[in-house]
């Protein structure tokens, strides 16, 4: 059977023939209606096409947005996780379709280097060759995926893994694909859908109350997060505002400074450039949050401050002890323990997902207001909005701190206002 099925409204056959035409020459096996008349053997064969497919493409228009058939198709094809949907005329989609992403033929000219025709092949090519497996597996037990021919690669990681254009990014593309939406933003990587327990185990000595009891969480789509914590040349390119200095402590005050003709007040020094994958700190919950919306609005993508479930579940990349690199850990595996920092990211090896600095180097915000144990975090790892208001959860552990607090279920609060440097954050990204 053919990879593609298109669904589009008969009036727009001519639109639909340009964009077959296009699929063939480019190597794509397709099936759509074509040729068929009697409506007996259209339904049999049509049920028999959409369910062999890996891609149901559906073609979106003034026409077709009014159709229950193909509606109806375009919510077959979502429910089995291969919807295309494609714009071909400017329209309003169904509102069920609003939140997953589309390509914009509406302009397109025939031009095979157009990027919304690569972006349809790109995600169609990621639909044929991704096989299911075991989606929680960690990085190293994923199977290899081919090199999709249609999507730019923009750069290297220092690994030596190619980092893509995130133009090209989309609900298929395989998880570990590392991708970049712009100069001077996060290298991201995808990391899979799956299933594991919040929290501390009773076997860990050093869990907190608060730290339990486990809580199953299913992640139910993947999604990407930052390969490292946000680092201060990003911070300066997006925010464009310099790296906000800690708040200094209040002065103490002795009792003849009354006496004293006030002095005048110091000029604050210069902002020094930011140093070559030095990690952003002194950044306080609402300062993250503005850099996820400045991000969001320059790369015309959904970026957040991940959810407490969300980096537990990245941190762990598959593991179940203490931390991802099993119950110990010490200097060749995280930053901690120092008396100054905080230190270049990418020196210490990665976790299983291929995610550096997770455990120490420095704190990271998480968007979940505080709570005190998991009852109010949802399960399918949004983040808890119920809670203390003024307090976040803080993640990860930093330079300064102990192993205890490095830990993958270790939790910690902070005031959403506090600039301290120990803390800095990573961002998340939908792919969907």
């Amino acid at each position: 059977m053919a990879d593609v099925f298109v669904s589009y409204k008969r009036e727009d056959n001519a639109i639909a023939g340009r964009v077959v035409a296009a699929l063939q020459e480019s190597g794509v096996s397709v099936w759509w209606d074509d040729g068929i008349t009697p409506r007996q053997a259209w339904d049999t064969e049509i049920e028999l096409a959409i369910s062999a497919a890996a891609t149901v493409v559906v073609l979106w228009s003034p026409r077709s947005v009014t159709s229950d058939w193909v509606r109806t198709e375009a919510h077959y094809g979502k429910d089995r996780g291969k919807l295309v949907p494609v714009i071909v005329e400017p329209c309003t989609i169904p509102i069920a379709f609003t939140l997953t992403q589309t390509v914009n033929l509406a302009n397109w000219n025939g031009n095979r280097d157009d990027r919304q025709w690569r972006k349809l092949l790109t995600w169609i090519t990621d639909l044929i060759s991704t096989k299911p497996g075991n989606a929680n597996l960690p990085q190293g037990l994923l199977a290899a995926s081919p090199a999709n021919v249609y999507r730019d690669a923009i750069g290297t990681l220092h690994s030596g893994e190619p980092i893509y254009d995130g133009a090209f990014i989309n609900p298929s593309t395989p998880p570990s694909t590392l991708f970049r939406d712009g100069d001077g933003m996060p290298v991201m990587r995808i990391v899979p859908r799956g299933s594991f327990l919040l929290g501390a185990s009773l076997d860990d000595p050093d869990r907190a109350a608060y730290e339990m009891p486990q809580k199953r969480i299913d992640i139910p789509a993947s999604f990407a997060i930052g390969v490292f914590p946000v680092l201060a040349s990003e911070y300066v390119h997006i925010a464009g505002l310099p790296v906000p200095a800690p708040l200094p402590p209040e002065p103490e005050r002795r009792w003849f400074d009354r006496f004293v003709a006030s002095s005048p007040a110091a000029r604050p020094a210069p902002p020094l450039p930011p140093v070559a994958g030095i990690p952003v700190t002194c950044i306080s919950f609402d300062d993250a949050q503005a850099f996820v919306d400045r991000l969001s609005a320059a790369s015309e993508q959904k970026y957040r401050i991940p959810s407490e479930a969300e980096w537990e579940f990245a941190c762990r990349a598959g593991s179940t002890t203490r931390y991802s690199c099993g119950d110990g850990i010490d200097s060749t595996r995280a930053v901690f323990g120092q008396s100054s920092g905080p230190f270049p990211v990418g020196s210490l090896p990665c976790n299983g997902f291929g995610l550096y600095d997770m455990h120490g180097n420095v704190r990271e915000w998480a968007s979940d207001l505080w709570h005190d144990n998991f009852d109010l975090t949802p399960q399918d790892g949004r983040p808890a909005l119920d809670g203390h208001s003024s307090m976040r959860l803080v993640r990860g552990g930093g330079w300064r701190d102990t192993a205890v607090m490095l830990r993958s279920a270790a939790r910690m609060r902070a005031t959403q206002s506090i600039r301290s440097e120990l803390i800095g954050f990573r961002v998340a990204r939908s792919v969907n």
